[in-house]
């Protein structure tokens, strides 16, 4: 009886069976690395168009805000009642403090800071003059609602690619490196 060592040139086939485990392993990794990294990339991009999203809800807010007090020309609560379909308008839940219910919907409801204080700021200032400067006021934060959008926008169209394929770069280098 021969030794299974004794054949020259031959291996083990447990050698090669545990050879080809290996490697269907690794190749199982570098994937998978290659998948995190692709997702890393989307998810940063999918947080932009969250931004975008809500800076558009906002805006509608306000908008159905100013249409609702040209036409009523009630106090907040009342203008509020009329706008409930707005989805940031939904987290307010008027109170005996409307404003302090203002901002932690604002808290609650955007994911950047920066847009925060501008839904914070704008109920800091409202309803301190008559009409029309409520309106015109109304008008100032559309105008810094739109402007927030619009950087929102490009940020989404510049970015969008770059972090896909940064994500997607990184995984793949990552897969390289350790294979």
């Amino acid at each position: 009886r021969r030794s299974p060592c004794s054949a020259a040139g031959r291996t083990r086939p447990s050698a090669q069976k545990f050879f080809g485990q290996v490697i269907s392993l690794k190749t199982a990794a570098a994937v998978l690395l290659v998948v995190c990294g692709l997702s890393a990339g989307l998810s940063e991009t999918m947080r932009l168009k969250s931004r975008e999203r809500e800076l558009r809800v906002f805006a509608d807010a306000l908008a159905a805000l100013k249409s609702a007090a040209a036409y009523t020309a009630g106090d907040l609560y009342a203008l509020l009642a009329l706008c409930r379909e707005n989805a940031f308008l939904q987290l307010v839940q008027p109170g005996a403090d409307l404003y302090g219910a203002w901002e932690q919907a604002a808290r609650a409801f955007f994911t950047r800071r920066g847009d925060t204080e501008l839904a914070c700021a704008f109920i800091r200032g409202y309803g301190k003059t008559d009409l029309e400067g409520q309106l015109a006021y109304i008008g100032l934060f559309e105008a810094r609602a739109a402007g927030a959008l619009a950087a929102a926008r490009r940020d989404v169209s510049a970015k969008r690619k770059l972090y896909t394929m940064l994500g997607l770069f990184s995984g793949t280098v990552t897969a390289l490196i350790l294979i």
